[in-house]
């Protein structure tokens, strides 16, 4: 009897030396799949460009005609589904409807109580959960959600870089406030046409070069359920800072890349009506729903709402993940880096922007 528990003993100490190691070996194939997904949209977009002459666009608004929303509110996901063999999903889409339930807004907080429905045309379609958007390391992918509204929309774990914060001064501090989008997608407002936006933007564009510009970056889909108290809704304790949105200002202030870390960084807790919609929703180009990404945050730190942005998509998401010490990056040739959280922040912020030198004029 003493030997027989000896050896379970001994067989317990080695189930517990080799979980550690299953784990990891298990992480490390999703972090691989996450990766080939994201190669996988690389080649889509670059498809997208070719047929197109333009890459694919997400529209933040959408106009109001004859008392129906027209078209707008769709993310750069969406528009890329038929070079993904998803044509069928594509076609099911009617484009010509505004791809949230309410559109006459005019306030930020009207902008902020967005919805989905499953009585809008294209829920059934908003619902449709899509493999290649999904990384298999965020655990909330496989868990349907009311977030967005009642149509429980199907999640997305990537996200678009459009760069830096409308009217930043730059690295250093030293330039101009910025006043057109300077990231690698395209963004556009068809109802209030934003001077910040470039709706048009093709791959002559990147000045900085394609091979140093990120295109698309993974962005953690928000986890768990509002606690509801007597003195409001808050978001679970212990939610990472990755999964909290933060209040970040105003946008459109002059503030320089290293000036917005620190301001967002003490930006306080999470607010659950711009943190629970992160990765909600693939299909839509509502900001809340965070499709859209900026280089500003270090890798895996808070996300930060900026008020009067949420119809033009001045938004602080940061890129995020699950996986150890970084996430996986798309660059604008196609190629899929994991960059480390370590990362130098010029070099990030430089990435970020398709235009050119801007690690050189600040010094660095």
């Amino acid at each position: 009897m003493v030997e027989l528990l000896v050896v379970i003993a001994i067989i317990a100490a080695l189930i517990g030396l080799l979980l550690p190691a299953v784990q990891g070996a298990r992480e490390s194939a999703r972090r691989i799949q996450c990766g080939n997904n994201l190669y996988q949209l690389g080649r889509a977009i670059h498809l997208h460009h070719d047929i197109n002459k333009r890459l694919p666009v997400t529209t933040t608004a959408a106009p109001s005609e004859g008392g129906r929303c027209g078209k707008g509110f769709y993310s750069w996901l969406a528009h890329v589904l038929p070079q993904i063999e998803e044509t069928a999903l594509h076609d099911s889409i009617d484009f010509s409807i505004g791809m949230m339930d309410q559109c006459n807004l005019s306030s930020a907080s009207s902008y902020q109580a967005l919805t989905i429905s499953a009585g809008h045309p294209n829920a059934r379609a908003a619902a449709t959960r899509v493999s290649l958007f999904l990384c298999p390391s965020d655990g909330n992918g496989t868990r349907a959600s009311d977030a967005v509204g009642s149509a429980l929309t199907a999640p997305g774990s990537y996200a678009g870089n459009i760069g830096w914060v409308r009217g930043s001064t730059g690295i250093g501090g030293t330039s101009g406030p910025l006043g057109r989008h300077n990231g690698a997608l395209p963004i556009a407002n068809p109802r209030s046409p934003k001077a910040w936006h470039a709706e048009k933007i093709s791959f002559k564009d990147f000045t900085d070069g394609l091979t140093n510009t990120a295109l698309v970056a993974e962005r953690r889909i928000a986890s768990g359920e509002a606690t509801s108290t007597p003195f409001g809704r808050f978001l679970p304790p212990g939610t990472p800072i990755s999964l909290q949105s933060s209040c970040g200002g105003s946008a459109g202030v002059a503030r320089s890349q290293p000036a917005w870390v620190p301001y967002c960084g003490n930006s306080g807790h999470g607010d659950v009506k711009f943190s629970l919609p992160h990765g909600r929703a693939w299909i839509t180009g509502w900001t809340l729903a965070a499709n859209l990404y900026m280089h500003v945050m270090p890798i895996n730190d808070r996300n930060c709402h900026l008020y009067g942005g949420e119809d033009d998509g001045s938004n602080i998401v940061t890129p995020s993940s699950s996986h150890r010490g970084g996430v996986n990056v798309l660059f604008g040739d196609g190629h899929v880096q994991f960059v480390a959280e370590a990362i130098d922040m010029p070099a990030w912020w430089s990435i970020g922007s398709r235009d050119g030198g801007e690690a050189h004029r600040s010094g660095s």
